[in-house]
């Protein structure tokens, strides 16, 4: 078990808070392969994860966040056409991690770059002043990278993990994650960020193509994007409000 941070936007905070989210899928960008008596540990990132995952299958998990798969030989490992992997992934069931989102830190009204305690937490998820300019507001909004693990109002306890491709998404796997219902017809759902007059928001009756809409608009690059079917990990989690520290451990 591991507690670590977990960046979300704004409108998935929203589907966090009001109980819709509970998947978030996330780009299987590196891997930490097994040590053996010949050879020390390693990490697997871009290209090097890229052909280690070539023809991938027969994934098996382990233990905590230890996995196991098959996958297409390197060139030098030839006659042979298979290899067996075996590496850590970033989560596993029983990690806690913590919601980071856009904010800021106030104290005696006015804001400041701290991580000291106490001050006066404000969230861009759900400021009624967030879409205002700063001027307005009175405060920029710090990114959420930045976020102190004691700010955060969210945490997640995380019950299942599985790798898949991310066209592998069940309408019940969709819905949950966060997906939002057509405000006057509750059998559609809401495809993109909502514009305008409500009742004439783009909408779809499959949920799959309103996650879709979301991926495609928080994943632009080449390998990343819906139709490049990347690799995932399918993280299922249930939420708390309030800070992870407030619980122990």
């Amino acid at each position: 078990m591991a507690d670590k941070g977990i960046i979300f936007s704004a409108p998935m905070v929203r589907a966090l808070l009001e109980g819709r989210k509970t998947q978030t899928r996330r780009l299987l960008s590196s891997v930490r392969v097994f040590g053996t008596p010949e050879r020390p540990a390693f990490s697997l990132k871009g290209a090097e994860l890229n052909r280690a995952l070539q023809g991938a299958d027969r994934w098996r998990h382990l233990d905590g966040n230890g996995w196991v798969w098959e996958a297409d030989a390197f060139d030098y490992q030839a006659p042979a056409t298979r290899t067996g992997w075996m590496a850590n992934l970033p989560y596993a069931p029983g990690d806690r991690l913590y919601v980071r989102e856009n904010f800021q830190l106030l104290r005696f009204g006015d804001y400041e770059v701290t991580k000291a305690q106490p001050a006066d937490v404000r969230f861009a998820a759900t400021d009624t002043l967030a879409d205002c300019d700063k001027d307005v507001r009175g405060y920029p909004w710090r990114p959420c990278i930045h976020m102190p693990r004691w700010a955060s109002r969210l945490w997640l306890e995380v019950t299942d993990v599985r790798v898949q491709r991310l066209q592998v998404i069940s309408d019940a796997d969709a819905i949950a994650e966060g997906i939002e219902r057509h405000p006057a017809t509750p059998t559609l759902w809401r495809r993109g960020p909502l514009i305008g007059d409500q009742n004439k928001v783009d909408c779809t009756a499959f949920p799959e193509l309103a996650f879709r809409s979301i991926w495609e608009a928080l994943h632009d690059k080449p390998g990343e994007r819906w139709n490049d079917n990347p690799w995932i990990v399918a993280i299922s989690f249930d939420v708390h409000h309030g800070n992870i520290d407030a619980v122990g451990d």
